[in-house]
């Protein structure tokens, strides 16, 4: 495919022909940024995102045929996040799937589960918080802090908030990436807001996930 979409596939590879799939459980980087200055990242905010995308796919499970949920232990976290990211912008870069993937972290975790195909979404981006916001800790200045906030965010680019998914199934049995999909680079999202993800997600799995959606 070329470099104007949005997922690539493995040749022989059929998403609809995947019966079912274990998927791990998101790996997220997001940063805050305060006061217009750059952004650091936040371990409540990445956190927090987690557990809004895994509330998302658990919503999804029938509709991506998820079984076996592999919890990634606080142990390989670092390990983990360093593999999938560094195997998302190999991709990026050359937008072509490698012959392998060097992912030995998700390998010991997947080697327990009865599944071949095991779905992993990640995400990065982040959200800003002016600097009125912190005001919102004190009551007599909860509501003034509120308006300015809302003002702050709807009428200045700079208040935007940006966030990116990414989303691969990994063959344990070749130990590669089959299935690639990306959201476009950096959209208006609100990484911190469940409407917003809900929204961006649809849109990352409308092509290649058609089944209408279905709770668990």
């Amino acid at each position: 495919m070329g470099c104007n979409s949005t997922s690539i596939v493995r040749a022989g590879f059929q998403v609809p022909a995947v019966q079912e799939m274990a998927f791990v459980s998101p790996i997220t980087t997001i940063a805050v940024v305060r006061y217009n200055n750059p952004g650091v990242i936040d371990k409540e905010a990445t956190i927090a995102s987690e557990s809004l995308l895994h509330e998302a796919l658990v919503r999804r499970r029938a509709q991506l045929r998820l079984r076996n949920e592999v919890t990634v232990p606080d142990s390989l976290l670092t390990q983990a996040r360093r593999e999938v990211y560094r195997a998302v912008a190999a991709i990026e870069e050359h937008w072509q799937l490698a012959s392998g993937a060097d992912l030995p972290a998700l390998d010991y975790l997947l080697s327990r589960q009865d599944q071949r195909y095991a779905l992993i979404l990640a995400a990065s981006g982040f959200t800003r918080i002016p600097k009125l916001h912190e005001l919102l800790n004190r009551p007599y200045m909860a509501r003034i802090g509120y308006l300015v906030v809302d003002k702050y965010n709807r009428g200045n680019d700079a208040g935007r908030a940006k966030s990116k998914l990414f989303l691969f199934i990994y063959d344990t049995h070749q130990k590669a990436i089959v299935y690639y999909a990306h959201t476009p680079p950096l959209n208006d999202f609100e990484p911190l807001d469940a409407a917003s993800l809900e929204k961006q997600l649809s849109k990352l799995l409308k092509r290649d996930f058609s089944q209408p959606n279905a709770r668990n």
